[in-house]
């Protein structure tokens, strides 16, 4: 199983509600630190300029949330 897949749709499906880190190491049976290294590589991947997404982390939740400098467009 590809964990950091399952993470991205995991953060998709949640949508507004977003996910906190234990929920993620609860639906994924990992520690704190493979969680963060996780939310890390998905951090990474989409600050690439061909991703429209990011990972916002908002109150105590971690959620998917479109680009600022995209804002125009939305």
């Amino acid at each position: 199983m590809n964990k950091l897949a399952v993470l991205e749709g995991l953060l998709f499906v949640v949508g507004d509600d977003g996910l906190t880190l234990n929920q993620m190491m609860d639906i994924l049976e990992i520690n704190d630190e493979e969680a963060k290294e996780l939310l890390s590589e998905l951090k990474e991947k989409y600050e690439q300029e061909t991703s429209g997404i990011r990972i916002s982390f908002l109150g105590n939740t971690f959620k998917l949330t479109t680009k600022k400098e995209h804002r125009e467009y939305y």
